[in-house]
């Protein structure tokens, strides 16, 4: 087994990565793939569906996260994904083409970390295959030509992963002098790994509280796992301090996340989706109304007070309407449940075209043969899914998949889940494959 992380200690190191030449192989494949379709889709870029592009524009003219004013700081949107456009722009524009590049260079760290950790959970056969999944998983190469955060989220998880399992290794030092100054650095690297996430994506704040169920399993003493989960804890809150601090300032509040919330939580809980899901014949619910109603109720008057007063509105309209109908709220979540791990996308319109049928029908025999494969890998793991890095990657699953059963979903929001999936899969394929062959 080539594993670092869960290997015992009388494992043999593996080859570094950067003496693995299969590694270069597939960034290289990886590159032409990314890169290729960013250049293909160049014309995507220019859309700026999230307002991104807006926030980090006024990052270089106006030095404030903000919207319209720099006397308004925002918190609608996390700030890490326009902060990298920001500083990634060296035209001060934040054009397509640095924007194609950024993404083409967090699709390469995806992949690379991707190859790196299914070495380190065992799978060295199959380290490739599984990067080169995630290299083409259609989820991440729609969101890569996109000004959203998904290609962000993806790296910054697998970089989380890569520190847990990584960390594992320390058991192999135990008895030396450095075991406890190295147990300090490496929990504070998987701290910085998920606050960097949580800034991208606050969703990552529900695994950044689990994560010390695997980072206790890195080490085999209390003593240990109490410096470990200490160490963790404390950088934790000392790099997402200063999000607070500053939100406090703005807002007279201590903002964790974002004032997005509020909207996401309505925008999957009240009257008008609870009628569609009873009788909505439409393939997708026509929200425009439901949007054009919160804004007359709550109008945002292009400040940091409004901002933050239509997010606490939102929440209390959308927990009123989960109590005004808790069967309808069950249902939903339930709906939500599906939207978020389908394997088909669904259809945009009654009057699809054939092809784009075909594509769709695709993608989800794509996801389906994957899921099957992910699957038959959590089964044949069995009880090595207690290890850290398997359960690092099963409580981001589940954190995911919780918060969005009551905030809204889709597919697209399980993105950075990708390279977990692919790593799986490949543990099925690695097991029908030991069947096959001893056949």
């Amino acid at each position: 087994m080539d594993s670092l992380s869960d290997a015992p200690a009388s494992s043999p190191r593996p080859t570094s990565v950067w003496f693995d030449w299969q590694w270069y192989t597939i960034l290289f494949v990886a590159l032409v793939i990314r890169g290729g379709l960013g250049y293909a889709q160049l014309e995507n870029f220019q859309s700026d569906p999230d307002s991104y592009r807006k926030l980090a524009k006024n990052v270089l003219e106006l030095r404030s996260l903000t919207f319209v004013n720099a006397a308004e700081p925002t918190a609608f949107r996390p700030p890490l994904y326009p902060l990298l456009l920001a500083i990634t722009s060296p035209s001060g524009k934040v054009l397509s083409t640095e924007v194609m590049l950024l993404h083409v260079a967090l699709g390469l760290i995806t992949v690379g970390l991707s190859f790196y950790w299914a070495r380190v959970m065992g799978l060295s056969r199959w380290r490739s295959l599984a990067a080169l999944l995630v290299a083409v998983d259609p989820i991440l190469l729609n969101q890569s030509s996109l000004v959203m955060t998904e290609t962000l989220a993806t790296c910054l998880a697998i970089l989380t992963l890569v520190a847990v399992s990584t960390m594992a290794a320390t058991s192999n030092e135990e008895n030396t002098e450095r075991f406890s100054t190295n147990l300090t650095i490496r929990a504070a690297n998987i701290a910085g790994a998920v606050a960097l996430a949580i800034y991208c994506r606050p969703t990552f704040l529900v695994w950044a509280a689990l994560l010390p169920l695997a980072i206790g399993l890195t080490v085999a003493t209390w003593k240990h796992r109490l410096t470990s989960v200490s160490s963790y804890g404390l950088m934790l809150v000392f790099l997402l301090v200063p999000w607070v601090a500053r939100n406090w300032l703005v807002f007279q509040a201590p903002v964790l996340g974002t004032t997005h919330g509020g909207h996401t939580l309505l925008w999957g809980n009240n009257g008008d989706y609870y009628e569609y899901l009873r009788s909505g014949t439409t393939p997708v619910w026509d929200n425009e109304a439901f949007h054009e109603g919160f804004n007359k109720r709550h109008p945002y008057e292009y400040t940091s007070a409004s901002e933050l007063a239509r997010d606490r509105a939102a929440y209390v309209e959308a927990i009123d309407s989960m109590k005004a109908d808790p069967t309808m709220t069950a249902y939903s979540c339930l709906v939500r449940f599906t939207m978020f791990w389908r394997p088909l996308p669904h259809a945009l319109s009654a009057q699809e075209g054939l092809k784009q049928a075909a594509v769709r029908y695709a993608i989800g025999a794509w996801y389906a043969v994957q899921f099957a494969l992910v699957i038959v890998g959590l089964i044949t793991l069995g009880r090595n899914l207690v290890k850290p890095g398997w359960l690092a990657g099963l409580l981001l699953m589940a954190s995911f998949t919780l918060v969005h059963l009551f905030f809204w979903s889709n597919m697209r929001m399980r993105s950075p889940l990708v390279p977990i999936l692919a790593v799986l899969a490949c543990a099925g394929i690695q097991w029908i494959y030991g069947r096959l062959w001893k056949s």
